[in-house]
């Protein structure tokens, strides 16, 4: 079963090569931003099954991406 880390990589992996895509983000800013994690991504969770979506994992699968 996939997991917010999951979702967040995808995500960055999904957007690669847009603008703002281009580098990890800082995790602290997202989460208290209006929306700490795309709508999309957040209702994909909870039809998955997760009942409350950790932001912090998301943004944590996304920054993975860009690690070398």
């Amino acid at each position: 079963m996939k997991k917010e880390f999951d979702y967040g990589r995808e995500y960055a992996e999904g957007n690669r090569g847009q603008e703002g895509f281009d580098a990890p983000v800082d995790i602290e800013k997202m989460l208290t931003s209006t929306s700490d994690i795309p709508p999309d991504d957040y209702h994909a969770m909870k039809n998955a099954g997760i009942e409350n979506p950790d932001a912090r994992q998301y943004w944590m699968g996304y920054n993975s991406y860009f690690e070398k």
